[in-house]
């Protein structure tokens, strides 16, 4: 603690300043606080970077699942007998793939057949059978994001109808 006045005063503060510690230049003296306000200006920057990647994690893995079912859905449709028991199966491959453990939402799991013969068509050699299987992804924790609550997404797969399967009735 310095005197109040006096020569003894002075005495200190020049040896003070000749060391280099000044009142006012205390290594930190005027930087008291300055963490927190970066912590405040950073942090918000940090969790917006966290629901990025929760929410490109989210997207990749429902896609990954789709395409995984869309897959199946279509092995089952190529071996179906008529388009009926095509969308039939088609939709039961899909569903048993989207269980509890995919990001499609209970009863949103569709699948949609395409080029099946019809009728009394023939199966022509090398014929295909696409498969369109589409659900619901529940993206509520990352509306902040712009991210709509429900997405629907989708996943595409061709497989060869199967030549061994009589499909003529």
């Amino acid at each position: 603690m310095l005197p109040a006045r006096g020569p003894e005063r002075l005495r200190m503060m020049a040896r003070r300043w000749r060391g280099g510690l000044l009142p006012d230049s205390r290594p930190g003296a005027g930087e008291r606080g300055s963490m927190s306000v970066e912590l405040v200006v950073v942090a918000p920057g940090l969790i917006g970077l966290l629901l990025l990647v929760g929410a490109g994690g989210r997207v990749v893995e429902a896609q990954g699942h789709l395409d995984g079912a869309a897959r199946d859905a279509a092995r089952a449709a190529s071996l179906a007998i008529s388009p009926a028991q095509a969308s039939q199966l088609a939709l039961q491959a899909a569903q048993a793939d989207l269980g509890a453990t995919s990001w499609c939402a209970a009863r949103s799991v569709q699948a949609l057949v395409a080029g099946f013969p019809v009728g009394g068509q023939l199966a022509v050699a090398g014929g295909d059978v696409t498969v369109t299987v589409q659900c619901d992804v529940n993206m509520s924790p990352f509306t902040v994001l712009g991210f709509n609550p429900a997405m629907v997404f989708s996943g595409r797969a061709v497989a060869p109808l199967d030549a061994f399967v009589d499909r003529i009735g």
